[in-house]
């Protein structure tokens, strides 16, 4: 072989090598583009405050058509309604003169009614139960006073008259504030039953003054019905058999707004499985790439209002829920410096043993952890209509950030995404 020869052969390797290179660096800023539209501050974290789940609805389809995707009959949205409530736009406390960031320092529990005006404080432990041998002989009147505790030190028995107090407020107290000596706090969007009859707050421990003695609240509650949302689905039509399903899942909704200042970003939980659908979906549309089966990409809305948008589907589903073959539902995976777990193992343990086979046949990942049964995500509506179902997520102590204004895109490491990524591409492929 001739030196110019030679010297094409290392230059055409070395362009092959940096065209693999820059087309892989490319995909992880698309996945990075994708989680960053959807945490963003126009996505209005993604809930029931300023249309933010119908933006991201939007926006994802519009990613599915221009990733060529085909829509079933009627679109890429199923649409639907749902009852929630929301605090969009007062949400205020002070403590002893001193301002709380809402989000960060507190939080409201979902289902608190609205409230304004300054109150007592007065702070409570298991000793309250004992002095008073219960606080039901209280004499005086609560009614413009919060009683504040931190329930992981009510222990036993005094733990149930902890429950007892907070479920039925036998004192007839103005609120409960709730303490945690977390470094950090999270919300829920999920509520259950009526309005409560008295707010329930739960601030940082490290955010109080010094002898709190007072607090100061204003909290506005709205309550919207028939709210209409939409899941965002879109398939690729199988080589061979047409009537057999593949499904992907992963939820794109998070916990919007507490208030009109702080939103809830969600790049975790779960713009990183969404994008990792929406990667996924630009992969196997690829002619080289497809499948003999039909593959499915579904984003659920209403996750986080209690799998609204998964439990939807199943009672309305696009083709019969008999010819899915398997569902792989995918929620926070950006982390993975400590592998993945995958949920509902016990109940599929042959779907279980192949992707452990796989890791360690390639050494993707340092672990497959192994979770039983557990209704923690939407995998779980299909699980229970005889689908096979299993939930995956990433582990990691790198990154803990969780329904929390701290879940940025820009924070979000995604340590082990793209090993993640080809993990589950050879399982699919497996299937």
């Amino acid at each position: 072989m001739t030196s110019a020869s030679n010297r094409f052969t290392v230059n055409l390797i070395f362009a092959l090598l940096l065209t693999f290179h820059v087309s892989s660096a490319q995909d992880v800023n698309n996945v990075k583009r994708i989680i960053g539209t959807l945490a963003s501050p126009g996505m209005y974290g993604r809930g029931y405050v300023n249309n933010g789940s119908p933006v991201a609805a939007n926006f994802l389809a519009s990613e599915m058509e221009r990733i060529g995707l085909k829509s079933f009959p009627g679109g890429f949205k199923q649409d639907f309604n749902v009852d929630v409530r929301t605090y969009p736009t007062k949400v205020v406390m002070s403590v002893n003169g001193k301002n709380l960031k809402p989000g960060y320092e507190f939080t409201v529990f979902t289902g608190s009614p609205s409230i304004k005006g300054a109150f007592k404080l007065i702070k409570i432990d298991s000793s309250s139960f004992m002095r008073n041998g219960s606080l039901k002989k209280m004499k005086k009147d609560l009614t413009s006073t919060f009683i504040c505790y931190d329930p992981s030190l009510m222990k036993g028995k005094f733990k149930k008259m902890a429950d007892s107090l907070l479920k039925n407020n036998f004192t007839n107290c103005a609120g409960f504030i709730h303490l945690s000596t977390k470094q950090s706090i999270t919300w829920s969007v999920m509520s259950r039953g009526d309005i409560l009859r008295y707010p329930v707050f739960t601030v940082l421990t490290s955010a109080l003054p010094p002898l709190s003695n007072e607090v100061t609240v204003e909290v506005e509650l709205k309550q919207l019905n028939n709210y209409k949302i939409s899941n965002v689905i879109g398939y690729i039509p199988g080589t061979i058999v047409p009537d057999s399903f593949i499904v992907v899942t992963a939820h794109y909704d998070h916990i919007g707004m507490m208030g009109s200042e702080v939103y809830f970003p969600g790049a975790n939980d779960n713009a990183s499985g969404t994008a990792m659908i929406l990667d996924l979906a630009k992969h196997y549309m690829a002619d080289t790439n497809k499948l003999a089966c039909n593959i499915v990409f579904m984003a659920f809305a209403g996750e986080e209002i209690g799998l609204k948008g998964s439990e939807y589907y199943v009672e309305h589903p696009l083709f019969p829920l008999k010819n899915i073959k398997f569902l792989l539902n995918l929620d926070m995976v950006g982390t993975g410096s400590e592998g993945i777990t995958m949920v509902n193992a016990d109940q599929f343990p042959a779907y279980y043993n192949l992707m452990v086979k796989i890791n360690a046949d390639n050494e993707y990942l340092m672990k497959v952890a192994k979770r039983g049964e557990s209704c923690n995500s939407d995998h779980c509506p299909f699980y229970k209509k005889g689908v096979p179902a299993v939930f995956i997520y990433s582990n990691g102590k790198e990154y803990l950030e969780y329904h929390n204004p701290n879940d940025k895109a820009e924070n979000l490491p995604l340590t082990e995404y793209s090993d993640i990524f080809r993990l589950i591409r050879d399982y699919i492929n497996s299937l």
